[in-house]
C-alpha cells in the first residue's frame, strides 16, 4: 500500500473517520477512478471522440433547427385559428346585415358593413391559403430534417458502438473495488459464498415465500462475507370497504288542524374488513464476523440528522437518566445491563436489549462509537441515521433506507448511447451514486475497527454444491427477466418470484420459477342498517376478493466463466448467446442478459 492511501483514511487496511474519508479522499478518488476507467474504455475501443462530438453537434444544430420549425408551424396553425375566428364573425355580421335588409329595405351602411365583411372574408381566404401553403413547405423541410436526424444518430450510435460494447454488466462493484481495494465485491453471489455465511458464521438462509429478491451483490471484507440485498416483500393483511344508500321518508304532522307533510333524507353507510395483500420493497445487508461471537442486540435509527445538537442533548439528557434507573434495577436482579461513559452513543444507537456487556464493549470502542455518532448526525455526504443494526452472534443485519432510493440492477445497456459527452456524463454521475449509496450502507460496520481487523479462520468447502448460482441470485435474475410483467397472466398483482434448482452443470443450472400472486373477483356484500325511517335497509359494499394463483416456469440460467481481461465480457457473451442460438435452435431476442448470466425461458 502506497504512503499517500495511508495518509488518507487507510492504515493496514482499515479505514478511520469513515465521513471525513468519504468527503477528503474516497469520493474524489472514486471519481477520478471512474473518469480514468471510462478514458480507458474509450482508446481500448478505438473510437474517434472528435468525430462523435462533431456528428452530435450537427444533429443539435438540426434538432434546434426543427424546434425553430415547429414553433414557425405552431404560430402558423395559430394564425389560421384566428382567421377562421375572423371569417365566422364576418359571415354573422353579413347574414345579420341581409336579414335587416330585408325587413327595412336597402340601406347605405347595411351594404357597406356586408362589403366590408365580404371583403374581410376574402382577404381571410387568400392568407389561409397561404399559411397553408408556407406551413407545408414547412412541415416538409421539418420531416426531411427529422429524417437527417435518425440518420445522425444512427451514424453517431455506430461510431459508438465499440465503446458501448465494452460496458460491463459488473462495471459498478468493480470501480467500488478499485477504490477500496480491501472491500471485494462478487460478479455473481454464488452458493460457495452462501454456504459459507451459513456453515461458518450460522446465517441462516430463509426460504421464506412471502419475499422475493430483486437486487443482491455479495463480497467480502478482508475476508468477512456479507451480501447486499433489496426484496419484494409481501404481507397479506386487511383492508376497509365502505358503502353508502340514501333513503327517503315522508312523516305527517297536525298542528291546531291542519295537516303537514314533511319529506325526510339520509344516507347510511357500512363498511366491511376483507383481506387484501401489501407488497414493499426492503433492503438490507447481511455481514458475518466472528469478532463478539455471542453478542446480541437490536437497534432503530433515531432520525439523529434531523436534529439540531440542542435537540440531541435534551434528548439524551431526557433518556439517559431512565436508562441509569433501569440499570439500577437490573443490577438488583442479576442482570448484566450497565450504562456506557458515553451517554450520547448510549442513547442514540439505542442497543438496551444487548445480552453481553464485555463482548458490547469490545465491539463499541470509543473510536467506533465516536465514528458511529459522526455517521449518525452527518447530514451532506451521507445519509444520517436512517439504519437499523441487528446482530445475532456471528451474524449482522443492517437496514439501510437509503439502499431503497437508488436503482442498484441497472445494465450495461443503461450506460450506451449515441452522444459520448452524455454517455460519459451518465457514466461518471452514476458510479459516484452507486459508490455512495454502497459505501454509507456499509460504512456502520466500518466503523467498527474490530471487524475490518478480525480476518476469518479457515473453513472447509464442501465438493459438491446442487448449483452454481445462491437461490438468491436465482431470484435476482427471475425478477429481472419477468419484472414488466406478472410471470402469472392470471394475476393482477406483483408476484413473489421462488426458485428451486432442477440440474446443474457445465456452468448451467436449470431452476423452477414458482410465481405467488392473486387474481381478483369484484364482490357486493349486503350490510343491514337501521334508518331514520324505522327500518332496517340493506346497505351494498363492493370490495375485491384476492384470491392466490401460482404458476412455474423453468429457466436455464448460464453462468458466464470469469475472463481476466476484464474488457472481454461482451464477446464471451456473444460467444454464449451464438452457442445457444446454434445448438439449442433459441432466438437471440429470446435470451435475457441479467449481471453475469445469460437466461432463456425453458419451453415445454
Amino acid at each position: 500500500m502506497n504512503d499517500s492511501a495511508k495518509g488518507a483514511g487507510l492504515e493496514n487496511e482499515v479505514i478511520f473517520d469513515l465521513v471525513d474519508s468519504y468527503k477528503n479522499k474516497y469520493r474524489g478518488l472514486h471519481e477520478k477512478n471512474t473518469a480514468g476507467y471510462f478514458d480507458h474504455l474509450v482508446r481500448k475501443s478505438g473510437i474517434s471522440v472528435r468525430q462523435n462530438q462533431k456528428t452530435n453537434k450537427k444533429i443539435k444544430e438540426t434538432e434546434s433547427h426543427i424546434r425553430e420549425l415547429a414553433d414557425r408551424i405552431n404560430k402558423g396553425n395559430t394564425r389560421k385559428k384566428l382567421l377562421v375566428g375572423i371569417i365566422i364573425v364576418s359571415a354573422i355580421l353579413i347574414l345579420v346585415q341581409v336579414m335587416a335588409m330585408a325587413e327595412v329595405g336597402m340601406g347605405l351602411v347595411p351594404l357597406l358593413i356586408i362589403g366590408l365583411g365580404a371583403a374581410s372574408i376574402a382577404m381571410c381566404v387568400y392568407l389561409m391559403v397561404k399559411f397553408s401553403q408556407r406551413t407545408r413547405k414547412l412541415k416538409t423541410v421539418k420531416y426531411d430534417l427529422e429524417s437527417v436526424v435518425r440518420g445522425l444518430k444512427a451514424e453517431a450510435r455506430e461510431q459508438l458502438r465499440p465503446l458501448n460494447e465494452l460496458f460491463t454488466p459488473k462495471v459498478c462493484p468493480l470501480l467500488f473495488s478499485k477504490t477500496l481495494p480491501n472491500i471485494n465485491l462478487d460478479k455473481i453471489f454464488d452458493t460457495k459464498r452462501l454456504d459459507y455465511l451459513v456453515g461458518k458464521f450460522g446465517f441462516e438462509a430463509s426460504r421464506d415465500n412471502n419475499r422475493s429478491t430483486i437486487y443482491v451483490q455479495s463480497g467480502d471484507i478482508n475476508g468477512n462475507p456479507f451480501f447486499i440485498c433489496c426484496d419484494r416483500t409481501h404481507e397479506l393483511g386487511t383492508k376497509t370497504y365502505t358503502g353508502s344508500r340514501t333513503i327517503h321518508w315522508i312523516t305527517t304532522h297536525s298542528t291546531g288542524g291542519k295537516t303537514s307533510v314533511r319529506h325526510h333524507s339520509q344516507t347510511l353507510t357500512a363498511s366491511v374488513e376483507k383481506p387484501c395483500p401489501y407488497y414493499k420493497k426492503q433492503a438490507y445487508l447481511v455481514y458475518g464476523n466472528e469478532a463478539a461471537p455471542d453478542l446480541v442486540f437490536s437497534r432503530q435509527d433515531s432520525d439523529a440528522e434531523h436534529m439540531a445538537q440542542k435537540e440531541i442533548d435534551k434528548q439524551v439528557s431526557k433518556k439517559i437518566k431512565k436508562l441509569n434507573k433501569r440499570a439500577e434495577r437490573n443490577t438488583a436482579r442479576g442482570d448484566s445491563f450497565t450504562v456506557l461513559g458515553n451517554s450520547e452513543f448510549e442513547v442514540l444507537f439505542g442497543a438496551v436489549d444487548r445480552n453481553n456487556e464485555v463482548q458490547f464493549r469490545l465491539l463499541f470502542t470509543p473510536l467506533a462509537q465516536k465514528q458511529l455518532l459522526e455517521l449518525m448526525k452527518e447530514k451532506e455526504a451521507g445519509f444520517g441515521d436512517d439504519f437499523g443494526f441487528v446482530k445475532r452472534k456471528m451474524i449482522n443485519y443492517l437496514y439501510p433506507k437509503h439502499l431503497e432510493d437508488i436503482k442498484l440492477s441497472v445494465t450495461s445497456e443503461y450506460f450506451q448511447g449515441y452522444d459520448i459527452d452524455a454517455v460519459k456524463s451518465k457514466f461518471i454521475s452514476y458510479n459516484n451514486e452507486y459508490f455512495r449509496h454502497v459505501y454509507f450502507a456499509l460504512a456502520p460496520i466500518l466503523a467498527i475497527p474490530l471487524y475490518q481487523q478480525q480476518k476469518p479462520r479457515e473453513y472447509i468447502y464442501r465438493d459438491l454444491y446442487d448449483s452454481y448460482a445462491s437461490f438468491y441470485e436465482d431470484e435476482y435474475i427471475a425478477n429481472s427477466i419477468f419484472h414488466r410483467a406478472p410471470l402469472n397472466p392470471r394475476s393482477t398483482t406483483p408476484s413473489i418470484l421462488k426458485t428451486t434448482v432442477l440440474a446443474s452443470g457445465d456452468n448451467c443450472d436449470t431452476i423452477r420459477v414458482t410465481a405467488y400472486g392473486y387474481c381478483t373477483e369484484q364482490r357486493i356484500d349486503y350490510v343491514q342498517k337501521f334508518g331514520g325511517d324505522g327500518r332496517f335497509h340493506r346497505i351494498p359494499v363492493e370490495w375485491t376478493e384476492y384470491i392466490p394463483v401460482t404458476q412455474d416456469t423453468d429457466l436455464v440460467v448460464n453462468i458466464i466463466s470469469d475472463e481476466s481481461d476484464r474488457t472481454t465480457y461482451y464477446s464471451k457473451f456473444k460467444e454464449v448467446v451464438e452457442r445457444l442460438r446454434t445448438q439449442q435452435q433459441i432466438d437471440e431476442k429470446d435470451i435475457f442478459r441479467v449481471g453475469m448470466s445469460l437466461a432463456y425461458i425453458l419451453k415445454k
